[in-house]
Order: structure tokens, then C-alpha cells, then sequence
């Protein structure tokens, strides 16, 4: 393949912060140190703060990227950039519209890391991964009975 496939993560809940800045936009209306400001002083903060916000978003948009090259799923996880080889995945689940549960193996005896992702393509991402840890293992991935209380009957794709 040689290219990689990108995929955006849901960044909505990003904006929770963002709906106290009318709160402190009051405080600071009433403050003292901002008794006398003229509008230059609260065009400037406003300018400030559009800055700042737009800051902020753009960081979001750029961590909200999934990355699937030909060995391993690049994502940012708590703020820091995580890469997963194929060869760890153990499960892959689509629930629902959007979101995508991933199990991967993290290297010690009887223990596992779960990736949950909310995607605008998870359809798409969950059929490029497939492909591409076929391509990178030889096999598909194959089925592992369940082990987070699922029923046996769900249509897990998971591996050994």
C-alpha cells in the first residue's frame, strides 16, 4: 500500500471548556480591573480570547487524526501520541454509528489495553484496519471468545 489512511475521531466534547467563558467573561466584566477599560481594552481581550479559542480548536482538530499506516494505528491518547502495531491488535468491535473498540495486547501476561474511538467514518476505519492487519500479519484476524461480559454471539472480529 505505502500510503496511510486517515481518520477523524469525534472532537465535540472539546468544546465543553469553551462554555465557561461567558462566566468568566462576567467576572471579569464586574472585576475591578476592569473598571475603567474602554472599548480598545475589551477589543483587545475579546481579540485575546478569539486567539486563544481558535487555538485551542485547532489543537483539537490536529489530535482528533487516526493514522493507519502499513504497520502500525497512530492516535493521540490523553494528549500524547500513541502508535499500536498490528501485530498487538487483539479485537476490533464497532458499536454502534461511530464508535470503534479496539483490545490490544500491551506485553504482560493476562493483561490488555482497550482503545475506544467515536468516528465520522468508522465503518470505513474498521474495514481499513482489517485490511491492513491482514496485509501486515498474512492472516485476517482471527475470532477469541469474548472476555468483557459480551455475549458469544456478538460479531467480534478478535484475535489470539
Amino acid at each position: 500500500m505505502g500510503e496511510i489512511d486517515h481518520f477523524r475521531i469525534f472532537f465535540w466534547q472539546r468544546f465543553a471548556p469553551l462554555f465557561a467563558l461567558p462566566v468568566f467573561a462576567a467576572i471579569l466584566a464586574f472585576s475591578p480591573i476592569s473598571a475603567g477599560w474602554g472599548p480598545t481594552e475589551w477589543k483587545i481581550a475579546a481579540a485575546v480570547t478569539g486567539i486563544a479559542v481558535a487555538v485551542y480548536l485547532l489543537d483539537a482538530w490536529r489530535k482528533s487524526d487516526v493514522q493507519l499506516s502499513d504497520t502500525a494505528m497512530a492516535l493521540y491518547i490523553g494528549g500524547k501520541r500513541e502508535t499500536w502495531p498490528y501485530e498487538k491488535l487483539l479485537k476490533v468491535k464497532q458499536i454502534g454509528s461511530y464508535r470503534v473498540r479496539m483490545c490490544y495486547d500491551v506485553g504482560l501476561a493476562d493483561q490488555h489495553m482497550h482503545v475506544t474511538v467515536d468516528l465520522f467514518n468508522s465503518n470505513g476505519f474498521v474495514d481499513a484496519l482489517l485490511d491492513r492487519y491482514a496485509e501486515s500479519q498474512g492472516h485476517w484476524l482471527p475470532e477469541l471468545p469474548s472476555h468483557d461480559g459480551e455475549s458469544s454471539g456478538d460479531s467480534d472480529t478478535t484475535a489470539a
